[in-house]
């Protein structure tokens, strides 16, 4: 008897028992002699076994958990993200078109200042035409 008791306990604490072979160690202790520590354990399994009816349940939450609050969170941080994201392309798109159209502008004004200066330069070569009036000292009666 006290060989299939230890060879009992010995699946039971492997794991190993069936259903069956539980139950008869569980009688063959409740007979026995010794075997205090096992019978003590068995014992308190069977109580927990009998307040297993009075299951506790949860209380349901109601309302929306913490979970559900940080997936709007994050959905509104991304959709933050990324309006600052197409904000900031379109601030940079304008300032690259207004630092070409200033190009432009800086071209053309170019463009018109090189005209500008070069009829100066033809009224330079018709300087010297005043200079015989000057030497000869011909001046125009106007009257």
């Amino acid at each position: 008897m006290k060989n299939r008791i230890e060879e009992l306990l010995d699946k039971y604490w492997e794991g190993e028992s069936s259903l069956s072979e539980e139950k008869e160690l569980r009688e063959l202790l409740h007979s026995s002699k010794g075997y205090e520590a096992e019978k003590s354990f068995f014992l308190g399994m069977s109580k927990l076994k009998l307040g297993e009816s009075k299951r506790i349940q949860m209380p349901v939450k109601k309302g929306w958990e913490f979970a559900g609050w940080m997936k709007i969170a994050a959905a509104f941080l991304a959709l933050l993200v990324s309006g600052w994201a197409v904000f900031d392309y379109q601030k940079k798109q304008q300032e690259k078109e207004a630092f070409e159209q200033v190009m432009q502008a800086f071209s053309l004004i170019q463009v018109n200042m090189e005209k500008g200066t070069n009829s100066l330069q033809l009224m330079e070569e018709f300087r010297h035409l005043g200079v015989t009036e000057e030497l000869f000292n011909i001046q125009e009666n106007k009257e």
